[in-house]
């Protein structure tokens, strides 16, 4: 999330006519899922605005660790560039997948530096970008590392006209004899621009098989009840939004996990160390999933 931009957002329930203009034409007049979620009047009491749910994955479960980071293309609040500690805070996470966002040089690190590669590298899991923009001496976007196996791997464009370029990855990950979707995503600053991309995210889950999927990234949403958390939490099983912005003071629920039905969020937390403190301007936030049979 780029701080500049945040403070001229306006129109915070994001159904005005703007918001409504951000969705796909070609998705307008089908009858769906998240044709049926536009009426998000009625309360959610499921959010849990905890910052950690402790316990374990319910017995004889096959459980996994998620992870997801907003990673600030690896410069730290101190104003220094270190991919080695961002690489460092992903490994100590113990996590079989995570999900980045702002891996990459745009405007800040070093040019020229692959650090997508570099953080596949040095965690040891396996790496596969999303890069939302292309430059010659740099890309940058979100990134996908796993440790368990990955059968293929997607993009969605998120991009809307004049705005930031913005995306997803989504993936299937072999969960031992099971087929888990991931979608990892960074979501824009205006609320009809997020509307719009959940609406697209959505939309792509229905035209793929139905199968156990994990939601997760940087949706730069603040409010737990905001019409697009309302509009997910429809949709998905339970969520985890622990507090994650900013390092110096979390008060601002930006990174979440979500999980659908055939899924049970075990437990959650966001991670904050004297190193976490430093290395990014979110903190990361990890939980661990289990199938269910």
């Amino acid at each position: 999330m780029d701080r500049q931009q945040a403070a001229g957002r306006a129109n915070e329930d994001g159904t005005g006519a703007q918001g409504r203009q951000g969705d796909d034409s070609n998705d307008r007049g089908k009858r769906s899922v998240t044709d049926l979620l536009e009426n998000t009047d009625t309360d959610i009491e499921s959010v849990d605005e905890r910052d950690e749910r402790p316990g374990a994955a319910p017995p004889g479960l096959r459980s996994f660790r998620v992870a997801t980071y907003n990673v600030h293309s690896c410069v730290g609040v101190d104003a220094k560039f270190a991919p080695d500690r961002i690489a460092g805070v992903v490994k100590g996470l113990e996590a079989d997948v995570v999900g980045l966002q702002e891996v990459g040089w745009h405007h800040r690190g070093e040019i020229g530096l692959d650090q997508f590669e570099f953080l596949g590298r040095e965690t040891g899991l396996k790496a596969y970008s999303g890069p939302t923009k292309h430059n010659e001496r740099a890309h940058y976007g979100n990134a996908l590392l796993s440790r368990l196996p990955v059968l293929e791997i997607r993009p969605i464009d998120l991009s809307l006209p004049h705005r930031e370029p913005r995306g997803a990855i989504d993936a299937d990950i072999q969960v031992g004899d099971k087929v888990v979707r991931v979608i990892v995503a960074h979501l824009g600053l205006d609320p009809w621009e997020r509307n719009a991309q959940i609406t697209r995210v959505l939309n792509t889950m229905e035209r793929g098989p139905e199968r156990p999927t994990v939601f997760m990234g940087d949706l730069n949403e603040w409010r737990p009840r905001s019409p697009r958390i309302k509009r997910l939490m429809h949709c998905f099983a339970d969520c985890a939004a622990p507090r994650s912005f900013h390092v110096r003071m979390p008060t601002l629920r930006l990174d979440r996990i979500f999980v659908s039905d055939g899924l049970v969020l075990s437990n959650y937390d966001v991670v904050r160390t004297p190193v976490t403190r430093r290395a990014s301007d979110h903190l990361p936030v990890r939980a661990t999933v289990a199938l269910k049979n």
